[in-house]
C-alpha cells in the first residue's frame, strides 16, 4: 500500500509550499511518482486534481487571513500567486461566493477548505472491517511523560492539517513549566501529565481550549472490581469508532502501563474490537534504549479494559486574542510555581523544587540495597526530565518578544533564566553520574549528591526569577 505513503507524502509537500510556485512535476517527484500515475491516483482519491487543491487551499487561507488581520489585498494576492488585483478577485470571488473587500470587512464570511488526510476503510476477507487514519505521524517515545501529551497532541493536529507551534503548546500548556515531586517518598509517576491536575484533564483542557478546539473528556470509572461505573466496553468502543470514522484521532489515557500511560488511537478492526495506534514505550529502558523506534502501528484486543480516559476532538472555535492567550499562560504557570497546598498528594512548583532538593541531598542512602539506589536515581531523573522542559517552550517567548515589545525585558531575561534552570537537566552527566552500576553507586555517596542538590537550588533560583518576570508581566497589563 506505498500508495497511501506516496499521496500522503504528496500532500504535506503541497502543504509546505502552499506560497510557493510549484508543478505537477514537483509534487509526484516529492512522492517518489510519475506526474502520470500520481495524477491518476491523486484524483481518484481526492475527487479534484493537485491543481484544484493547491487553488482551493490557496483560496481558503487568503480569506482566512483578510478576515482576521489587517492586510492589503494586493498584498494577500501576491502571496498566494496571483500577480494582478482582477485575477485574484475573479478567483477568490468564484470560491467565496464573496469579493475580497466584503471579506475583509466581515460582510461575509470566507469558505473554509481544510487540507487533505487519507482515511482508509478496507472491507473483505475472513469478514474483517478495518478502518485507519493514515498520516498520524510516528513519534519516537524517550521515556519523558512530563511533555509527551504534547508531542501526541503535535502529531494529532498535524494529522487534521492544523499548523501547530509545539513550543506554544509546552507553554500555554504548562508543561514547559511544571514541577510535581511527592514529598519523600520516592516514587515514580511524578512525571505523568495528570499529577499537577487537581481535576480530571485540567492541563488537556486548557492548551486545547487556548488553541480553540472544542472536545469532549471521558473519564472512566471502575469500582474495586474493575468493573465499570459511569460507562461499558460498548459505548468506549462506539465513542472511539465514531470519532475515527469522522477523521478525528483519539487522545488516550491508560491505567498505568509500563511507563508510559498515554497514547493516540487513529484505526480499528470490526467495529471496534480490535484499536491501531503505535506502542509507544515498546521496549523502552531508561539509560539503555535510545528513543523508541515503534516503526508500524499495533493492534490490540481487549483494550477497552485497560483505558482510564480519552479526548474526543469535537471541531475548532473561537479563540481569544494573542496577548490574552499569553497572560492566561504566565498566570497559570505562576499559579503552579506559588501553589502551596499539595496536589493528589504531591507538592508542586517551587515547593516541589524545596523537597526534591531537600530530599537528595539529606536522605541516607547508605543501607539501600543496589535496586533501591538504582529506582531513586531513575526517579531524581523523572525530576530532571521536568526541569529540562523549561528549553521547550523558549521559542514561544522569543515569538512574543517581538509581537509584544512591552513585555521584550521581562520575557527576555526570562528566557535567559529558564535556559539556565534546563540546563540543570543535563548537570548530572557532567559529574560523571552514569546508567551504569557505577553511576548507581555514586549516587549512593551523600557527598556526590550535595553536589547535585548545590546546583539545584541556584537552578531553582533561575526558575524562580523568571516566574517573577512573568509575574511582572501580569501586573503591568
Amino acid at each position: 500500500m506505498n500508495w497511501i505513503k506516496e499521496m500522503q507524502t504528496a500532500i504535506a509537500f503541497m502543504e509546505d509550499h502552499l506560497y510557493e510556485q510549484i508543478s505537477i512535476d514537483d509534487i509526484a517527484r516529492s512522492a517518489n511518482s510519475s506526474s502520470a500515475h500520481f495524477q491518476r491516483i491523486f484524483s481518484i482519491i481526492s475527487g479534484m486534481t493537485a491543481g484544484d487543491y493547491l487553488r482551493f487551499r490557496r483560496l481558503s487561507l487568503a480569506g482566512k487571513e483578510l478576515a482576521e488581520n489587517d492586510v492589503k489585498i494586493m498584498d494577500i494576492a501576491l502571496k498566494y500567486g496571483y500577480e494582478t488585483a482582477e485575477s485574484f478577485t475573479k478567483a477568490f470571488t468564484r470560491f467565496h461566493d464573496a469579493t475580497p473587500t466584503a471579506v475583509k470587512r466581515n460582510q461575509a464570511a470566507p469558505k473554509i477548505f481544510e487540507p487533505l488526510f487519507i482515511h482508509i476503510d478496507i472491507k473483505g476477507g475472513f469478514t474483517m472491517q478495518r478502518k485507519l487514519i493514515s498520516n498520524v505521524p510516528e513519534i519516537p517515545y524517550d521515556g519523558n511523560n512530563a511533555a509527551f501529551f504534547i508531542t501526541l497532541l503535535e502529531a494529532t493536529l498535524k494529522a487534521l492539517g492544523e499548523e501547530c507551534d509545539k513550543a506554544m503548546l509546552m507553554a500555554l500548556s504548562g508543561e514547559a513549566n511544571r514541577f510535581c515531586w511527592a514529598d519523600g517518598q520516592w516514587v515514580f509517576g511524578n512525571e505523568l501529565t495528570d499529577s499537577i491536575n487537581e481535576t480530571p484533564f485540567e492541563t488537556e483542557r486548557r492548551v486545547l481550549s487556548a488553541i480553540g478546539w472544542d472536545a469532549k473528556y471521558i473519564t472512566v470509572q471502575k469500582d474495586k472490581d474493575g468493573s465499570f461505573i459511569n460507562t461499558d466496553a460498548l459505548q468506549i468502543r462506539k465513542d472511539i469508532t465514531s470519532a475515527i470514522d469522522k477523521g478525528f484521532p483519539v487522545l488516550m489515557r491508560h491505567i498505568e502501563r509500563d511507563d508510559c500511560n498515554l497514547n493516540v488511537y487513529f484505526g480499528y478492526e470490526n467495529d471496534g474490537q480490535k484499536i491501531i495506534g503505535y506502542h509507544y514505550n515498546n521496549g523502552y529502558e531508561a539509560g539503555v534504549s535510545p528513543a523508541t523506534d515503534i516503526g508500524v502501528p499495533i493492534t490490540w484486543d481487549h483494550w477497552e479494559e485497560n483505558v482510564s480516559g480519552y479526548i474526543l476532538l469535537q471541531g475548532k472555535k473561537e479563540t481569544a486574542t494573542e496577548r490574552a492567550t499569553a497572560l492566561a499562560a504566565f498566570q497559570n504557570i505562576v499559579n503552579h510555581a506559588r501553589k502551596t497546598t499539595e496536589v493528589k498528594g504531591k507538592k508542586v512548583g517551587l515547593a516541589a523544587w524545596e523537597s526534591y532538593l531537600y530530599h537528595l541531598e539529606h536522605d541516607d542512602f547508605s543501607q539501600l540495597t543496589f535496586d533501591e539506589c538504582r529506582n531513586r536515581f531513575f526517579i531524581y531523573c523523572d525530576g530532571l526530565c521536568q526541569i529540562n522542559a523549561r528549553k521547550e517552550a523558549i521559542p514561544y517567548y522569543q515569538h512574543l518578544i517581538k509581537a509584544f515589545p512591552e513585555w521584550k525585558e521581562n520575557l527576555e531575561k526570562a528566557v535567559t533564566a529558564l535556559s539556565q534552570c534546563a540546563d540543570y537537566g543535563g548537570y548530572l552527566w557532567s559529574q560523571g553520574f552514569t546508567f551504569d552500576d557505577a553511576g548507581f553507586e555514586k549516587f549512593r555517596s551523600s557527598e556526590a549528591r550535595k553536589n547535585l542538590a548545590h546546583a539545584g537550588r541556584e537552578a531553582m533560583k533561575k526558575d524562580e526569577f523568571a516566574i517573577e518576570q512573568f509575574e511582572d508581566i501580569i501586573f503591568s497589563y
